[in-house]
């Protein structure tokens, strides 16, 4: 009998190895920590403005009588809070861990906002606003450490589209939600639904999140962390009476000269303690020095500008405060497309400079050409305009971040993240109030003729006035929105140079170190007994537990 040779049979083209999930989580596990982490993220973003579209029924159920004046309070505490802390939750999450710092800030969002809804008085809404701002600023900074440590640098680029969606999100869906929601509900369904959403998230990350990161165990710095967060608030309330009264004089000075005393008490105690919570060794780094500045800048000049944009809408174009946010939804696209193009341009070529410049030149344009024809631009120009700014607000403070984060050494993920974050809240909340006080100067100036002075009561008055005056108000009021853009874009100018100075970040060689720093994670994690500094291996034998690395957990 004869046998017939075997025919060949052309070779399938095999599939691409599956990128194996980071640190040993399953493929549910990831789905669900990823949903979460989204969720929280989306909830502490909305939370910074969601309350500025309830203040009449917040006002009228709490203090009718001085509600108006005190309500400020309400956002200046929340923003207080978050900034503040930024520095701690760096030094916590590097020497104990990002999970259980995570997880903490977490759980201290879902209490502040329990305690917000169930407040009595506008006095205990503004101090339980603070304890909400505590964790939602811990939330922003804690989840991009956590992904930071759960993905390497050219992954996580790859991933960076989820996150233009969100912060797409927070700008239209902050102002849109907070408004019918508080009028046909009640007010305090705007923190009641983060109870159930935040408790879900708590579980769920509980549950999924593993990471084979050891923390330092080095002792944190809470005499610093004091004295950093006395001073940012002084100088934020500082600030913020600036913005309020146009003069520095009177309880301004105060604030800045204590402020700026207590920073340089803090930069004496960092150059002087063994755990500086705030290194200021990070500032002779040729990526982390310029990668602040455009964090301070790019918070100063783009972040701020959503409020302005709010305002203006509302004033010239005539847009109700309830709908202003679908007329931001073109800023949100921009958002989404910078952050899936400037993902994947790095994923694939490595390189994250030219994307930097790109964005950052693109902002400066954006806001130049607002601020040249905001006082009769058509609104199909303005939509195009708002697409470019967005791709400017989307792109300059994130790319920034990515690129410090993706030269930072392991053992200071923590506090090269939450100090950037540090400069950027600063540069967004000193830039709203500086730009305020511009917007201020110049449409006083502009609508004196009208016998207004102050853009706040303009708003508040328009409806009622004549057609010939409120004419005149809503000229006076873009003209004096132009002076603000026009401001900012020549920030953005000095922005442009920092990216042009900055050196490359090659992502290639920094994603092979973080896969290797991964795989060697794993194989602590699967045999403890070669870590030579695990109490059961060599090192430990006879020893208590070993003692504090600086290595991240990895033999010398």
């Amino acid at each position: 009998m004869t046998v017939e040779a075997p025919v060949a049979r052309p070779d399938k083209p095999e599939k691409p190895a599956k990128e194996p999930n980071p640190h040993g989580m399953t493929d549910v596990q990831v789905l669900v920590f990823i949903v979460c982490a989204m969720a929280t993220m989306t909830l502490a973003l909305l939370d910074g403005s969601i309350v500025s579209s309830a203040v009449l029924p917040i006002v009228r159920d709490l203090d009718p009588a001085h509600g108006i004046d005190r309500f400020p309070w309400l956002i200046t505490s929340y923003l207080l809070a978050a900034t503040a802390a930024q520095p701690l939750y760096g030094r916590l999450s590097d020497s104990y861990g990002p999970r259980r710092i995570y997880l903490t800030a977490l759980a201290t969002f879902l209490a502040g906002s329990a305690l917000c809804a169930s407040a009595q008085s506008l006095t205990q809404l503004i101090f339980f606003r603070a304890v909400q701002g505590l964790g939602g600023g811990g939330l922003m900074s804690m989840t991009l450490i956590v992904i930071a440590t759960l993905y390497p640098p050219k992954s996580r680029a790859g991933r960076s589209n989820t996150g233009g969606a969100l912060i797409a999100a927070g700008i239209v869906a902050g102002p849109a939600i907070g408004g019918p929601l508080s009028q046909e509900l009640s007010w305090r369904w705007i923190f009641l639904l983060n109870v159930p959403l935040a408790g879900l998230a708590l579980a769920g990350i509980t549950w999924a999140l593993r990471l084979n990161v050891r923390g330092t165990r080095q002792p944190v710095d809470f005499f610093g962390s004091v004295l950093v967060a006395s001073a940012t608030c002084a100088l934020l309330l500082g600030v913020k009476t600036y913005g309020e009264q146009h003069s520095f004089s009177g309880s301004v000075v105060p604030y800045f000269y204590g402020g700026l005393m207590m920073f340089v008490f803090f930069a004496v105690r960092q150059l002087k303690a063994a755990d500086p919570l705030m290194p200021l060794t990070l500032f002779r780094d040729r990526v982390f020095r310029p990668a602040a500045i455009l964090q301070f800048v790019g918070g100063f000049a783009l972040l701020s500008l959503p409020v302005f944009l709010i305002n203006y809408l509302n004033i010239v174009r005539g847009v109700d405060l309830d709908a202003v946010g679908l007329h931001l939804i073109p800023l949100a696209v921009g958002v989404v497309l910078v952050f899936v193009v400037w993902g994947r341009v790095i994923a694939r070529t490595g390189r994250c400079r030219p994307v930097l410049i790109g964005t950052t030149a693109t902002a400066v344009a954006a806001t130049a050409g607002l601020a040249l024809t905001v006082a009769d631009a058509p609104l199909w120009q303005l939509d195009v305009l708002l697409v470019l700014l967005g791709a400017g607000l989307g792109g300059v403070t994130q790319i920034a971040l990515f690129m410090t984060q993706s030269a930072a050494d392991p053992e200071q993920l923590g506090v090269v993240t939450t100090t950037s974050r540090f400069a950027t809240m600063l540069g967004t909340t000193i830039g709203g109030s500086v730009l305020g006080a511009v917007l201020s100067a110049r449409f006083a100036s502009s609508a004196k003729a009208s016998g207004i002075t102050d853009p706040d009561a303009a708003a508040a008055r328009l409806a009622g006035l004549p057609p010939a005056v409120r004419h005149l108000v809503r000229g006076a009021f873009a003209h004096a929105t132009g002076t603000v853009l026009l401001t900012a874009a020549g920030l953005l100018l000095l922005a442009l140079i920092t990216a042009l100075l900055m050196g490359e970040v090659h992502v290639d060689e920094l994603n092979e170190a973080a896969e290797e720093a991964r795989e060697d994670a794993r194989t602590d994690a699967e045999h403890p007994l070669s870590d030579p500094l695990h109490p059961a291996g060599p090192a430990g034998l006879g020893a208590e537990g070993g003692g504090p690395r600086g290595d991240g957990g990895r033999p010398a």
